[in-house]
């Protein structure tokens, strides 16, 4: 290294940008300093935002593959040729394109016209045409929408398009608005289903006049059980279930002319999830269709739902074992009936050994314990201290050593310690006593376990 010492080490050289007038506005050629960025904060169109842009361009490089020379992103880039999801370089860019992420200067409305669909695809140029939207006349706003209407479809699920098709169905005019969403008609699926296309979905759902959103909502709802299991698309159908069960099924609109009514599509969407209560209850995203459709739980709200609900009633065990069918039954310790809920806590009694031992059971029991009457606790109390029936049976099942002492079977248990705590806790007088003498008779051996030691500090406290 001596010899090289003579040598300064490399230093790279910075060139900072060229200096944007921050406080010049529209009229003088300029964009304003700050405008809205796609997540809702305010960013500058100076350096800061070709910071953001050159963060943005080595994302798309991890995600989609390719190196991304400056300016451009090379999305699908195979031995040299170019790729299917590729976008333009600056060589191909319009000139007033590359001027804006350079300069900053505003284009014209003659510069922007045949290049939308560009800018748009664009991280700057899509905030460009956000601002353009907001502060356009109706002319100019039916020019630009008329730009972007082919291509609608491929822009509502792109990482910058489709926050300008969102932000034209807030600003466009009630026509325009209709010319947009006509062009979901036959994607709305697809889209629904997409990470960026169900924002843009759920967004025109909110914007729509009644006739134009049910028409997009009966492509969803003919396909429900599929959108609603989608990791994407549940969000979409939680959208549609909150629009449609917004006001009483006597108020809602009947006749819409060719559209479907919204009391048409909550009865197909409660026919689907009556049809397949089991398999939409027990996935990790259609579960919360299930919660929706029974709502309240009442069952003369349709044929449908009370036919979801009797389906429910005769699979008490297997949605109590699983990982998301226990919260259908937890949704319904929380809004059901009297009757509905003791149905559930006396199943759950029955069986609390058993499910205090299970990894997703176990939460149901607690559920219980921690909604229950005290007459119902005394109940679920009781078959811990003293099994019967069904709890019973289950001890028998059990090893040597945990039948002789069941109690301290669930005590040193990974679940069913949380269980014992609540019961614990539940509990009152002298059936609580009786527990803690219980548990303290057995705390030699409690003491030997993380789970046991739990449980004597929790009933020492």
């Amino acid at each position: 290294w001596g010899a090289y010492s003579h040598s300064p080490p490399y230093q790279h050289q910075y060139y900072p940008p060229p200096v944007v007038n921050q406080h010049a506005n529209a009229v003088n050629g300029m964009i304003p300093p700050q405008h809205h960025g796609h997540n809702g904060e305010v960013r500058g169109y100076g350096q800061n935002a070709r910071i953001h842009e050159r963060s943005q361009n080595r994302h798309h490089s991890r995600h989609h593959g390719g190196a991304h020379k400056k300016g451009t992103y090379n999305h699908g880039r195979k031995n040299g040729k170019q790729g299917r999801g590729s976008h333009h370089s600056n060589a191909h860019a319009c000139p007033s394109l590359v001027e804006l992420r350079t300069t900053g200067k505003q284009p014209t409305m003659e510069a922007l016209l045949g290049n939308v669909v560009e800018y748009s695809r664009n991280g700057h140029g899509s905030r460009f045409i956000q601002f353009k939207m907001e502060t356009a006349t109706d002319a100019e706003k039916q020019l630009l929408v008329d730009e972007i209407l082919e291509d609608t479809v491929a822009l509502a699920n792109h990482p910058f398009g489709n926050y300008v098709i969102q932000n034209f169905l807030d600003h466009a005019t009630k026509d325009q608005k209709y010319s947009i969403a006509s062009t979901f008609h036959g994607h709305v699926v697809k889209l629904s289903t997409q990470a960026h296309g169900c924002r843009v979905i759920q967004h025109a759902l909110d914007v729509l006049d009644e006739p134009q959103r049910n028409y997009l909502m009966d492509e969803i709802v003919h396909n429900i059980n599929a959108v609603a299991k989608n990791n994407h698309g549940t969000h979409v159908v939680q959208k549609c279930m909150n629009i449609l069960l917004q006001e009483p099924r006597d108020r809602m609109s009947g006749d819409l002319g060719e559209a479907p009514s919204s009391r048409q599509l909550l009865e197909t969407v409660e026919n689907a999830v009556a049809s397949e209560m089991l398999k939409l209850s027990v996935h990790p995203h259609s579960y919360r269709l299930v919660q929706q459709t029974i709502g309240d739980c009442n069952p003369s709200r349709s044929a449908a739902v009370a036919e979801t609900l009797r389906k429910i009633e005769s699979s008490y065990y297997p949605l109590a074992i699983d990982q998301h069918g226990n919260f259908i039954l937890q949704h319904i310790l929380d809004n059901g009936s009297i009757d509905q809920v003791g149905d559930v806590q006396n199943f759950v009694c029955s069986r609390v050994l058993e499910l205090s031992r299970h990894k997703f059971g176990s939460h149901l029991v607690e559920k219980c314990l921690t909604s229950a009457t005290p007459s119902q606790a005394s109940a679920i109390v009781d078959q811990i201290l003293k099994p019967t029936g069904l709890n019973r049976a289950y001890i028998e099942t059990l090893k040597d050593e945990d039948r002789e002492n069941p109690l301290l079977a669930l005590c040193k248990d990974p679940f069913a310690n949380f269980v014992v705590q609540r019961a614990f806790d539940a509990s009152s007088g002298p059936q609580r006593s009786l527990l803690a003498d219980e548990i303290k008779e057995r705390s030699d051996m409690l003491s030997k376990f993380p789970y046991g030691r739990h449980i004597l500090s929790h009933i020492n406290r």
